[in-house]
């Protein structure tokens, strides 16, 4: 029983700590690079849209998300807990970043001359690095962890489950000894009972129950950080570096007219992918029915529909539902903008691009990415709440279980030992 609790215990630690120490921490940073080099990106764009030095918003944001690439890239490098799977992505952002920033540096030179052309050429080459260099590696890291997390647990679910039935039937065969003892001795000795093996089985029952709920508290625990939180934080991350990847393309549409289709293609992709809805149904329509309803709107797909299908922690609905009628508040300015393109009225959709007062793209956009934090946070605070009371379900089980057992040991000699003496 002492091999079989402690070899559990350790087993079960050990995946609540690969959940929430080692992978989970790698896959949040994969993705907070990630939409930090989308959001470089677009925030560039805005900058480039106008005269230089008439979008501080734009340069401000640049340099912060600038600042956060370089912070991040340190933060993976130190977490590297998968060897080259991990290495090597991080060297591809690492060396590609460095291209893509001298290529920006580029397009705001030929930009600060007014050579509208060599923007154009410089952002592209730029453009092509972060998209088939940045952005893929940056998935490719959170791929490498996504897939540990998925694994370990898998494991652990099977694993567990065998220890504990292990542990069961040595705790069950540990009792059946106790008592077989003390029925040997009433039979045999004539004794009605043995005050020491009675205090020892109570002291087996009482730990047997206490290490099987202990072993189903810090399972139900992984479980929650696991299925319920963890997969909606992957998710709602992913959804927020999409958005940055779309916004980016929507001023790709205003900046380069030559590729504008490409750029509206990329943009209802990445959209489609947080969100798709049925057809006939508005994000209004969809909204409403998960707030009065709250079931599952059939054809409704992408990251926020698999959340809102998923919903498991208080405020969550709330924050999602936000969430999902401002991104449809967000595609009917971005509609706007391109109907004002498409009419030759170039400068107000690139104020209605880069605008920050309500009813523009800028502002719509800061609204999604606050409800998608507020989402975020709500499924991070109970992550990290169920790893911390799955570790302290399985705290000190390597000191208490040999000294439970030693005393239960103890107890039954002192039991045995006056009628081995009545034998002599």
């Amino acid at each position: 029983m002492l091999m079989t609790v402690i070899t559990g215990i350790q087993g079960q630690r050990q995946a609540i700590k690969t959940v929430g120490e080692d992978s989970t921490p790698s896959i949040v940073t994969a993705q907070r690079l990630k939409d930090a080099f989308a959001g470089m990106d677009a925030y560039i764009v805005k900058e480039l849209l106008v005269p230089p030095g008439q979008n501080q918003d734009a340069v401000k944001g640049f340099e912060e998300r600038y600042q956060r690439v370089a912070e991040r890239l340190v933060a993976a490098a130190k977490n590297i807990s998968y060897g080259d799977k991990e290495q090597k992505p991080i060297e591809t952002m690492q060396l590609g970043y460095g291209d893509y920033i001298a290529k920006i540096q580029q397009a705001r030179d030929a930009h600060t001359r007014g050579d509208a052309n060599a923007v154009l050429v410089a952002y592209r080459a730029a453009a092509e690095i972060m998209d088939n260099k940045l952005l893929p590696a940056a998935d490719a890291l959170d791929e490498v962890n996504l897939r540990a997390i998925e694994n370990t647990y898998a494991k652990e679910k099977f694993s567990s489950s065998k220890f504990l039935f292990l542990i069961v039937i040595s705790g069950v065969v540990l009792i059946s000894i106790l008592v077989g003892l003390q029925l040997f001795l009433a039979r045999r000795m004539r004794r009605t009972f043995n005050p020491w093996l009675l205090v020892a089985s109570a002291i087996a029952i009482g730990f047997l129950n206490y290490t099987v709920g202990a072993f189903l508290s810090a399972s139900q625990h992984l479980r929650i950080a696991t299925e319920d939180a963890f997969m909606s934080i992957h998710g709602l991350r992913q959804a927020r570096a999409l958005t940055y990847i779309a916004n980016a393309a929507e001023s790709r549409y205003l900046l380069d007219p030559t590729f504008a289709t490409n750029h509206e293609q990329a943009f209802l992709k990445n959209i489609a992918q947080i969100a798709k809805l049925p057809k006939g149904q508005t994000f209004e329509t969809v909204a409403t029915y998960y707030t009065i309803e709250g079931k599952k709107v059939d054809g409704f797909t992408g990251y926020l529909a698999e959340e809102l299908n998923s919903m498991t922690f208080a405020g969550e609905r709330e924050a999602l539902i936000a969430n999902l009628r401002i991104l449809g508040t967000y595609l009917t300015i971005d509609q706007q903008l391109r109907q004002l393109e498409r009419s030759g009225k170039h400068q107000e959709a690139i104020a209605l691009c880069i605008g920050n007062n309500p009813g523009q793209s800028n502002w719509a956009f800061e609204e999604f990415k606050k409800a998608n934090q507020k989402a975020f946070d709500i499924n991070q605070a109970a992550f990290d709440k169920s790893i911390k009371q799955g570790f302290q379900d399985l705290d000190s089980f390597e000191i208490t279980t040999p000294v439970v057992l030693s005393a239960i040991a103890l107890l039954s000699l002192l039991g045995l030992l006056p009628r081995l003496k009545e034998y002599a």
